[in-house]
């Protein structure tokens, strides 16, 4: 073969490596998720894909000259995580935005504006993070230690002539936001302002408002991380909204945390609307995108009652995006995505059974449309071939739903479709043996219970909540079931913890153990070969066999025998991606 021999005919080096892998790890402790959950000390790896998992002597005799040996010293090695329901665009989002870092004290807070002030010009605003993320936003204000919000006066000390706005938690009810002077007057908020339902303006005794902010909304009316990609945000629409450029920052972001919290995969299934669509082409066309995205096109609630624009968006849709979607192993485009009910950890998600929700009066939750639009809707997406997934998260929701799954199916099949539900909170056992007849794929997570364990325990009561997310239900019924993080936090080593601790990030209580106890073997292949079957990957990624794809983590500690309590502690040293590194603490350098 020309230019693969030397002047004597001999094969060069090259030639002679062309058939020795490219790299092998050995001397480590490889969990497969293969169908037998079989371990190994070592993988090899050529052009991108697994060739042989086995002993480290096998292994290292298939080494040539150019070989690269990693020896993982006694290391844990796992498929790369598949998060299957991870908002990686918000995580992205809020890296760029300034955070406080679990302050204790208004004058953190404070600190924190005042290092922003400094970087702005006069005018600019600053818009913040929450004061804290879930479950440490539950503890606000009283963690502080002057046991109250920051007011607008408190924020003008630091910020006279920036306007400053910090957001309320997009999933907490309510949820404070606050602001400084600048924004209350840029806002032309005073103490006569009417606020939207489910928006409380604080005044003081005076009757101006005090900068304190409550929207008891999901979604949110005040701007919060999502909010400001959409119009209508209340009371402060003059906020800077982000511009196309921002957001390709921010996917940007997102995926590099992600690379470095070993995840090479996502299904983002709650719907990607079309500014983040174009952050993941614009990664993608650079030849910069880390994570492989399968993402579901976001489908509008009014357009369920518009029938026009939402054939529109079914038809364009199903040029791209039917069957099992449309793209290549970094970037595909499948379906759509809608949402029937409200959030749980508001207490607004729809329940079989009335129930005491964030307001303190009893209702079911709440539905987003009539069920025969919503049918309707779901029926032409299905006429179209276009794979459809919806967030259902209370009971009643989940019933409404399979329900007109069932319905479709009795015209158009969807058995293989891989059709899913999301969240799915509090299924019956009738429930799982739907899914199970129909195909259905369901992603949910226990982060919920780390998060909002209080609203949990309030809402619905102890007996209720120990059977919510219940994994060990799921897997007994064989339904395909994808844990997932949601992105709070998005680390799936904590979320694979979470899975067997189902712990409560503020009570510190254990729901529904040892009843829904689940075993590390069954969580890993939750938070792997699952999620990659919920995106029609399964065959390219998801576990550790040749012929896979080398997606790959290499963990500091081994999460599959050291003590449950200890493993959130385990980092991830290099994640790879088609056996290269796309993060990668000095393993590889």
């Amino acid at each position: 073969m020309p230019g693969c021999l030397d002047r004597l005919g001999r094969p060069t080096p090259k030639e002679m490596n062309m058939h020795h892998p490219d790299t092998i790890l050995h001397n480590g402790r490889v969990y497969t998720v293969d169908a037998t959950d079989s371990t190994a000390e070592a993988v090899v790896i050529r052009n991108g894909h697994i060739v042989a998992t086995g002993s480290s002597q096998d292994s290292l005799a298939l080494a040539g000259p150019e070989t690269k040996v990693i020896d993982l010293e006694g290391r844990a090695v796992v498929p790369g995580f598949v998060d299957g329901h991870p908002h990686m665009d918000g995580t992205g989002i809020r890296t760029l935005k300034p955070s406080f870092d679990d302050a204790t004290s208004i004058d953190d807070v404070l600190a924190t504006i005042a290092r922003e002030v400094a970087q702005r010009k006069p005018g600019e605003w600053i818009v913040c993070n929450p004061l804290a993320e879930e479950p440490k936003a539950f503890a606000l204000p009283d963690v502080l230690r002057e046991k109250r919000w920051p007011t607008r006066h408190d924020l003008d000390k630091v910020a006279p002539n920036n306007p400053v706005y910090i957001e309320p938690p997009g999933l907490i009810a309510p949820g404070f936001a606050l602001a400084n002077s600048a924004a209350i007057i840029a806002a032309g908020i005073t103490g006569t302002t009417t606020a939207p339902a489910g928006v409380e303006i604080e005044t003081d005794v005076s009757g101006e408002p005090t900068g304190v902010f409550r929207d008891f909304n999901f979604p949110k009316l005040l701007p919060d991380t999502y909010g400001t990609i959409r119009p209508n945000r209340a009371l402060f629409p003059m906020l800077p909204p982000f511009d196309q450029a921002y957001m390709n920052r921010a996917v940007e972001a997102g995926m590099h945390a992600f690379n470095r919290a070993g995840v090479t995969a996502i299904y983002e299934g709650h719907g990607i609307p079309k500014p983040q669509q174009k952050a993941y082409a614009d990664l993608w066309r650079r030849g910069k995108l880390s994570v492989r995205t399968y993402f579901v096109i976001s489908w509008p609630n009014p357009f369920f009652l518009d029938v026009e624009k939402g054939q529109a968006l079914i038809d364009e849709t199903a040029l791209y995006a039917a069957g099992e979607g449309f793209g290549d192993d970094l970037l595909r485009y499948g379906g759509l995505g809608y949402s029937f009910d409200s959030a749980t950890a508001i207490g607004a998600c729809l329940m079989r059974e009335p129930y005491v929700g964030a307001r303190g009066f009893a209702w079911n939750g709440v539905q987003h449309t009539p069920d025969d639009a919503f049918l309707d809707g779901l029926f032409r997406a299905a006429r179209a071939n276009l794979r459809v997934q919806v967030q259902c998260a209370g009971g009643g929701a989940i019933d409404k739903v399979l329900s007109m799954f069932e319905t479709i199916d009795r015209e158009i099949p969807i058995k293989g479709k891989r059709w899913v539900i999301e969240h799915c909170q509090f299924p019956s056992p009738e429930n799982m043996a739907t899914c199970r007849r129909l195909g259905v794929v369901a992603t949910t997570t226990t982060n919920f219970l780390w998060n909002y364990d209080t609203v949990y325990l309030r809402c619905f009561g102890e007996e209720m909540a120990a059977d919510a997310v219940p994994l060990r239900d799921w897997l007994d019924a064989g339904v395909v079931i994808s844990q997932s993080t949601d992105g709070r936090p998005y680390d799936p080593i904590f979320t694979f913890w979470q899975s067997l601790a189902r712990k409560g990030g503020v009570t510190g209580h254990a729901f529904g153990l040892p009843r829904q106890k689940v075993t590390r073997n069954e969580a890993l292949r939750m938070a792997t070969y699952n999620a990659a079957y919920a995106a029609f990957w399964e065959h390219r990624i998801g576990s550790i066999e040749p012929g896979k794809l080398a997606d790959l983590a290499i963990l500091s500690d081994d999460i599959m025998s050291m003590p449950e309590d200890r493993i959130p502690e385990t980092k991830v040293l290099t994640t790879l991606l088609g056996g290269k590194p796309v993060h990668d603490t000095g393993l590889f350098q």
